[in-house]
């Protein structure tokens, strides 16, 4: 737990107000991803490669728009916190939807795993991929999905006592 002294009031402020500038411009970067690959989705969603990317951008933008909000979903008069303005659902909403970020790295290891087998020793063509393999790799990187609606009855995501205090 950290004590309000340890940020003054102008650090609690700037903790709380960079993020909305930086979840922001992660948001329009995940949005443009989304919208190169719609916009020709005819060619390019016939490939492995752009339904992973196209899977990460998707979980990218709620994760991004999570952090984006900062504060503000904190439940309002929480001492020590700047911008405080929410209730404890819309706390818990943030952290749901902040617990999904984790799907971004999980697909971001399935990329990896595609090049690998498309390129590394006895390398596979993208029809063998997306036969054998892309239905595995969209289900691992759905495990994070898993343990956040998972961590709604527990009510896992009141309260975090974080370092905006």
């Amino acid at each position: 737990v950290f004590s309000t002294m340890v940020f003054s009031f102008s650090q609690r402020k700037a903790l709380s107000i960079i993020p909305h500038i930086t979840g922001a411009l992660s948001v329009i970067g995940s949005l443009s991803i989304l919208y190169d690959i719609l916009k020709d989705r005819s060619r390019k969603l016939h490939r492995p490669y752009y339904r992973l990317l196209l899977g990460m951008s998707f979980f990218d933008v709620f994760a991004s728009a999570s952090l984006g909000m900062s504060t503000l979903p904190i439940p309002k008069g929480t001492e020590g916190v700047y911008g405080a303005m929410g209730t404890t659902r819309t706390c818990a909403a943030q952290g749901f939807f902040i617990q999904l970020m984790l799907v971004s790295p999980f697909y971001n290891l399935m990329l990896a795993w595609y090049y690998l087998l498309l390129g590394k020793n006895k390398p596979l063509s993208e029809e063998a991929i997306a036969s054998k393999y892309e239905k595995y790799m969209h289900a691992f990187a759905m495990i994070p999905v898993l343990f956040a609606v998972m961590g709604l009855p527990l009510t896992l995501y009141n309260s975090a006592d974080c370092e905006y205090r």
